[in-house]
């Protein structure tokens, strides 16, 4: 029996890319890789802004004082627990599901596009506004902590949403 081109290539690519159903896994793929790349330049500027600090700054250390001040402290440990946050967010978005089972690609595909389309939407704006509020900041003491925060909490939000929406009700 011969294999057709189309079947060596999914076999390949472990996904159906010719179908409409295959179409939309990659799409959703494509998604991810987006908000990860935005959260990744935030992190990025974020580090960065962390090493200027640090070099302009942080006194070197002597026999009195062998420790940073504080004050030249607590803004670091601030931008590093937002970089770990940022991280976390990143993780989860790389580890969501794919639309693999057939009751939810049925429910998705009827109905459901675009409720999706709105909870990647989300995602996206959401990890490129902080990708250019990180990059709007001149020093790591312009950072508002606050806001991150919250766009990282909206990024939590339509994850859970999203998930919960792709689940098959029993």
């Amino acid at each position: 029996m011969s294999e057709t081109a189309a079947d060596r290539l999914r076999s390949l690519l472990g996904s159906d890319v010719y179908t409409q159903k295959g179409r939309l896994r990659s799409d959703d793929l494509l998604v991810r890789e987006r908000v990860r790349h935005g959260l990744g330049e935030a992190t990025a500027r974020l580090r960065q802004l962390i090493s200027q600090w640090r070099a302009d700054r942080m006194p070197p250390s002597t026999r009195e004082q062998p420790f940073p001040p504080a004050e030249v402290m607590e803004p670091i440990r601030r931008a590093e627990r937002l970089g770990r946050a940022i991280d976390d967010v990143s993780t989860t978005v790389g580890g969501l599901p794919l639309l693999s089972q057939d009751r939810v690609w049925d429910r998705v595909r009827s109905a459901g596009l675009d409720e999706l389309l709105q909870f990647d939407w989300t995602m996206v704006g959401e990890s490129d506004a902080l990708a250019v509020a990180m990059a709007a900041c001149g020093g790591l003491d312009e950072i508002d902590i606050g806001a991150a925060e919250e766009r990282i909490q909206r990024l939590r939000e339509a994850i859970g949403d999203r998930c919960r929406y792709l689940e098959i009700p029993a």
